[in-house]
Order: structure tokens, then sequence, then C-alpha cells
């Protein structure tokens, strides 16, 4: 990530890739990583767990949480253990 006075120079990838969100849904037994329902891969949306939209890469290994779509609609451009906190305040 690379701030200037002017701007943030985003990393050029902005999703991530089939692949790697089955082998991240596999890691999470294939289940959200927010509420816990389950997904199917065509079901299953790539997150950031730091913000795209903020600077921060789209890097599997070390970015990347699969979400529903509630659940990834819901964080929006927040920080995802932020979230992922306030989500559990509500249940």
């Amino acid at each position: 990530m690379m701030k200037t006075n002017y701007f943030i120079i985003r990393d050029s990838k902005r999703k991530f890739t089939k692949q790697e969100k089955f082998i991240q849904l596999v890691k999470q037994d294939g289940l959200c990583d927010c509420c816990g329902d389950y997904l199917l891969l065509e079901n299953a949306i790539g997150g950031h767990i730091l913000s795209w939209a903020d600077g921060n890469k789209t890097d599997a290994k070390t970015n990347l949480v699969v979400l529903c779509y509630d659940c990834n609609s819901e964080q929006s451009d927040m920080p995802y253990d932020e979230f992922k906190n306030k989500y559990k305040d509500l249940i």
C-alpha cells in the first residue's frame, strides 16, 4: 500500500480467483467465517480482511476470508476483525 498526499495507489488485482476462494473455503470447513452458514463455492465471496479500498493487497495468503453475500455486503470497507466483533455483538 502506498499513500501520497493526493491519492492511494491500489493493488490492480481486485478480486480473488475461484481457486483461491475454494482453498480458503476448505480451510473454513465450508462455512462463512462470520455467520457460520454453509456455503457452496458458487455462493462464496472472497472478502478482504483489510480493505482493498484502503490500499491493501488482494493476497489470498494474508488477506482473504470467505463470506456469504450478506456478511460481505454488511462488512463493506470496514476492517474484517472490527466487523466480526460488531456482528457477534448483534447476535
